[in-house]
């Protein structure tokens, strides 16, 4: 994503301005995520966090509905994480092996996902979906992995086919789809590793593994896009999944880097009745700490138990990491953040339709109350292909006029809006104030 405001004012205040190319000298770009780049004028610089808001160098306060692109789901500067990580940092970092913190976290982690026998921590999601389809094949003996078109499953060259980014047009037809690389420097022959598949279509997931369920190790899926409007999956679609790999030996990942601890405490699971084999983690498990999780059935970890299948990683499990992630699954557990959140998220996806409906938009809110996209446009949205038909100048247009407002979600539509504990009804009534005058400036 490298969106660009086109309006007549630079989102960059004089310190910002500063700040930014004081960045631009020594990171490309000026950011360390190329997602984070809005182009020179506009890309912004955070002082700080406080709760539910952003304050950038010039002191502006933002009503922040990025939320670190989901981890942050207590609000930013939760006290009890922040004093679980504070009382950690003068004691525990890295150990070079098991240390009392990482226990304590993995049994609140267990305990609070219920399907899992075994876990272990990594630091990214990334890594976690990485590690995950290295298991899958050393289990399996087999090489095959599919993923389905829109969904992002991290960095690596394995998975870094027809996501988000990638145009609708080139992905050919959705009855032999084409695996589109997402990124120059990916090898050629890792294409034929993959295959790609329209979501929420159970009879082309069929008709795979009819044709090489023999070689398919495993089906990664994100229970629902992510980073395509937050599409939900049509019911029997997971259930369908879990069916195939069952008949065909293959394994099921729940790619969770997301949902997990944002949808429900127990991620998609608990959400929507379907057990994976393997599950990953991270994102709202540690509130914005750096922390991921690979979780598992007791036979998955039987590869990683009798070794031969390589797993490992220097700050996986450090005491920092580990501490954020079992004070804030802690204050998961007691049910009262997902409720602000069901109530804060359900409030702007009711008001925010209202809005368009009375400005003459088509369109509709899509996704889950904690994360959840607007689409602009007409008729049904279930999978990546349908996105086609949104109006994306148009909301790009309003979401940078609501930023310049003092209201930040992310202006490329297809990454959802997050709802985090600490937004408050107030914070809602600015939402739909600055939403309808952004949106009526945009239509003129």
């Amino acid at each position: 994503m490298a969106v660009q405001y086109h309006g007549q004012m630079s989102l960059q205040g004089e310190q910002t301005r500063e700040w930014y190319e004081r960045a631009s000298k020594v990171l490309v770009n000026g950011v360390s995520s190329q997602f984070r780049y809005w182009g020179p004028d506009d890309t912004l610089v955070i002082d700080h966090g406080e709760g539910g808001h952003l304050i950038d160098m010039d002191g502006k306060h933002y009503i922040d509905y990025q939320c670190g692109f989901g981890p942050v789901i207590l609000g930013h500067g939760d006290p009890d994480v922040w004093q679980a990580v504070t009382e950690t940092a003068g004691q525990a970092t890295s150990f070079a092996m098991t240390q009392r913190r990482e226990v304590e976290a993995a049994e609140k982690v267990m305990a609070a996902l219920e399907w899992p026998d075994a876990m272990r921590f990594t630091n990214t999601g990334t890594e976690a979906t990485m590690h995950a389809i290295r298991l899958a094949r050393g289990l399996t003996g087999r090489d095959v992995v599919i993923k389905f078109e829109g969904q992002y499953h991290g960095m690596h060259d394995y998975v870094l086919f027809s996501t988000a980014g990638v145009p609708v047009e080139g992905l050919g037809s959705r009855f032999r789809p084409i695996a589109l690389q997402s990124s120059s420097g990916i090898p050629e022959p890792i294409r034929s590793l993959v295959r790609t598949l329209p979501f929420n279509d159970l009879e082309l997931a069929e008709r795979a593994f009819r044709d090489e369920g023999q070689r398919i190790a495993a089906v990664i899926v994100e229970p629902m896009l992510g980073n395509a409007f937050g599409i939900m999956p049509l019911p029997g679609f997971l259930e369908g999944l879990r069916r195939l790999c069952d008949e065909n030996w293959s394994l099921l990942v729940f790619d969770e880097v997301k949902t997990g601890f944002r949808v429900a405490v127990g991620g998609a699971c608990e959400c929507f009745g379907v057990r994976p084999d393997i599950g990953t983690y991270a994102k709202a498990m540690g509130n914005g700490y750096p922390v991921a999780a690979i979780a598992m059935t007791d036979a998955v970890a039987d590869g990683w138990r009798s070794s031969g299948i390589a797993q490992a990683g220097t700050y996986s499990g450090n005491g920092i990491a580990s501490a954020a992630a079992a004070a804030t699954v802690d204050k998961l557990s007691t049910g009262e953040p997902h409720a602000r959140i069901e109530k804060v998220g359900r409030s702007l996806m009711e008001g925010l339709e209202k809005v368009m409906a009375e400005r003459g938009v088509e369109g509709r809110a899509t996704g889950h109350p904690s994360m959840f996209s607007l689409f602009f446009g007409e008729g049904g949205l279930d999978e990546f292909r349908d996105t086609s038909k949104h109006d994306e100048h148009l909301y790009e247009s309003v979401l940078f006029k609501m930023i310049a407002r003092g209201v930040m979600p992310c202006p490329d539509a297809l990454e959802p809006w997050f709802v985090c504990a600490a937004h408050t009804d107030e914070d809602v009534a600015k939402t739909l104030q600055v939403f309808d005058e952004s949106l009526a400036e945009a239509l003129g």
